[in-house]
């Protein structure tokens, strides 16, 4: 009899060990491919996993969850993957790394305890302090607008964990991803999701009521959106941008925040029209990013940025015409190069000596706790 229930015993363990042996083999497959497909294409990793996600919807919530959480460990660990694991194929690599906690060694050059290309390091000012703050994940971070603390009241009332910023007196926490758009302060238009980095850029800024502003670069909306509430609504705002089709959100930003002051452009004013504030936040390699879209670490080259810095230089000096004599430029990137942030402001100092340095600052994971951003602003004589 005992051996009989023995035998059962070893029959049920065996069948356990060939399913959990299968499941990790189709996990492994499947992250093997996504992984594929991310380093093969300019898409972002976070398209390629929503893509999959979506036209495999028979995938359980835990498949799902254990598909997310491998593949963004790897895309968060990209650079040391290849220097530990360099000659082996994706699933060889995923056996090993689900057998590792650590994946750190103590020969690993700094270029890949940062997790950035190698080139990259000496164009960040003081990088080995900014860059092991890129590696983590970064908060969720609100924009009320309104009372903060009637919003965050609202949220909690509907079961989100929230708690103030420390520096953006508009800022608010959020402590897990919730679906926002399902929320009362949301379809109110009380809230906006904007990290505290953009915030306190804006903040600085210092637009006013009763001005005159100018975002140059305004993209789907966030500058001006928060440059509204500065304003309390009162002034005026023209919002343009190269590519117009990113302004459609902003209309429908703004009609959720019962904004008035927003007027999109899709063509450059005449020259002679002149603004109280012109606001260029340049397009840019966005390295203030990384912790939210980790893949664009390895998809930056050094072409790239060179011809990023460039367009900047292009649109800076196009921007300029509009300011009016005694006012102000203020020029924003999501980087921390020292080439599209310090040494752009200077070549523009160099070519337009009419313009002063009022206020130059850098916020970074590092120095602020936030994104990485820059910002200078410049008064014209």
């Amino acid at each position: 009899m005992c051996q009989v229930i023995f035998a059962e015993l070893l029959k049920k363990i065996f069948i356990y060990v060939i399913n959990l042996f299968m499941e990790t083999s189709e996990l492994h497959k499947t992250v093997g491919y996504l992984l594929e497909k991310i380093e093969s294409r300019s898409t972002p990793a976070n398209d390629i996993i929503n893509d999959y996600l979506n036209t495999h919807r028979y995938l359980s919530a835990a498949d799902r969850q254990e598909i997310l959480s491998l593949t963004w460990r790897i895309i968060r660990n990209w650079f040391k993957v290849h220097y530990l694991y360099p000659d082996l194929t994706w699933g060889e690599r995923l056996i090993r790394i689900q057998e590792e906690t650590d994946l750190t060694a103590p020969d690993m050059p700094d270029y890949v305890k940062f997790e950035v290309p190698e080139w990259f390091i000496p164009h960040v000012p003081d990088a080995d302090l900014e860059l092991p703050h890129l590696l983590g994940q970064a908060p969720i971070i609100l924009r009320a607008n309104g009372n903060r603390e009637k919003v965050m009241e609202m949220l909690a009332a509907e079961g989100l964990k929230v708690e103030p910023c420390t520096q953006s007196p508009y800022g608010i926490i959020l402590a897990e991803y919730a679906n926002l758009s399902d929320t009362k302060p949301y379809k109110k238009g009380l809230l906006e999701i904007q990290d505290e980095g953009a915030q306190l850029v804006a903040l600085d800024i210092g637009v006013k009521p009763k001005q005159d502003v100018f975002d140059f670069c305004a993209g789907a909306g966030g500058k001006s959106l928060i440059f509204a509430q500065m304003m309390e609504n009162r002034g005026f705002i023209q919002a343009y941008d190269a590519a117009p089709k990113r302004l459609f959100e902003l209309v429908k930003r703004a009609n959720r925040c019962h904004i008035s002051i927003i007027k999109i452009v899709t063509k450059l004013p005449e020259p002679h029209k002149k603004f109280d504030h012109v606001v260029v936040d340049a397009p840019c390699t966005g390295t203030g990013t990384w912790r939210r879209i980790p893949d664009m670490r390895w998809k930056l080259n050094e072409k790239q940025l060179a011809n990023i810095v460039k367009l900047q230089g292009e649109i800076l000096n196009r921007a300029e015409w509009f300011v009016k004599p005694g006012h102000y430029l203020s020029y924003i990137t999501c980087s921390l190069t020292i080439d599209e942030n310090e040494k752009q402001i200077q070549s523009f100092l160099k070519a337009h000596p009419n313009y002063a340095v009022l206020k130059e600052k850098r916020y970074s994971p590092y120095r602020t706790g936030t994104d990485g951003f820059y910002l200078c602003v410049m008064q014209k004589r």
